[in-house]
């Protein structure tokens, strides 16, 4: 196929079987483009094939490709979802920077990731045998944009808005499964650079690490966030750290239990029973935040444990 003749103003591309590679920026800045699907065929797709492309919204990659180049999905502001297959071994330096991709399962095929591979991304599914020690910053460095310098003093310019809330999902190596999941604050004032790289270090997490900066995050939403996914997921979860994250709790506990509600599922709600999530002062005012909002699972909850744990208490 001769690329350099194509129509700028198409908006779908589906190739029949044979092509075997894609050149380097073949399609980029073809403004109208809204789909690609690239054949099994394709073994290699040269970088920015697709960049600037703000169209872009829906993209089916080859099921035996390797690389995910440099650049190729720069600037799809549009882009919202992507499946990598489990047959890629390199993600490219900002592959898929600016797009409006949301949450991403990286296969366990996958060695090495790019500087801001996934700037903007606040999801990541990582198989628990994922290498973190190839990156220099790690996951730090998959979602920021290319640039490490920090202010005189060791803070984070302000300039690093794009810096996002992570949340982290483990997958089993073998079944797939979800082992457990953590939030990683990065909007935070504490040094992001040095904790992303340390809670990987030896290739391996070390939530105990993130654990010990509980008390410096000082954003009350992201502190709730950080506690939600440790209590739910209590990898490791030492007895002193659950003891400082029911204390948080106990101060907290109304604010935290609309956390829980919006999720409208009981399980989160089962579990901090241990912790005095509910109780007799806040369950009339968690009651109504419920119906008002229209959490019905989580209302039916509550009203039930109202009627079994406050019996002389009025209920709705």
């Amino acid at each position: 196929m001769d690329f350099k003749f194509l129509n700028k103003s198409i908006e779908t591309i589906e190739w029949e079987k044979g092509i075997s590679q894609i050149p380097d920026y073949a399609f980029s800045s073809f403004y109208n483009l809204k789909e690609v699907i690239i054949p099994d065929t394709v073994e290699s797709i040269g970088r920015g094939a697709f960049q600037n492309c703000p169209s872009l919204e829906k993209v089916v990659l080859p099921k035996t490709l390797q690389e995910i180049p440099n650049n190729l999905f720069l600037q799809c502001k549009k882009l919202e979802s992507v499946k990598i297959p489990e047959t890629v071994l390199k993600i490219g330096n900002q592959a898929f920077f600016a797009t409006s991709i949301k949450n991403v399962t990286i296969p366990k095929s996958v060695v090495t990731i790019g500087n801001s591979a996934f700037t903007g991304v606040s999801e990541f599914a990582i198989h628990d045998g994922f290498n973190y020690a190839i990156n220099k910053y790690n996951i730090f460095t998959w979602l920021s944009e290319p640039i490490y310098d920090r202010e005189a003093d060791g803070q984070i310019p302000d300039t690093y808005s794009f810096i996002k809330n992570v949340v982290v999902t483990i997958l089993d190596d073998n079944s797939g499964e979800v082992e457990f999941k953590f939030f990683i604050p990065f909007r935070d004032k504490f040094d992001i650079f040095s904790i992303s790289h340390a809670i990987f270090k030896n290739n391996r997490l070390d939530l105990g690490l993130l654990d010990s900066q509980f008390q410096r995050i000082r954003d009350f939403e992201s502190k709730t966030n950080y506690v939600y996914y440790r209590i739910q997921y209590p990898y490791k979860l030492t007895d002193e750290n659950k003891d400082l994250f029911s204390r948080f709790i106990e101060a907290n506990n109304v604010k935290i239990a609309e956390r829980f509600i919006d999720d409208n599922t009981v399980t989160p709600l089962i579990k901090l029973d241990s912790l005095k999530l509910v109780n007799e002062k806040n369950i009339d005012i968690l009651i109504e935040y419920a119906n008002i909002n229209r959490r019905f699972n989580s209302l039916s909850y509550l009203m039930n444990y109202k009627n079994e744990h406050f019996k002389n208490k009025y209920s709705l």
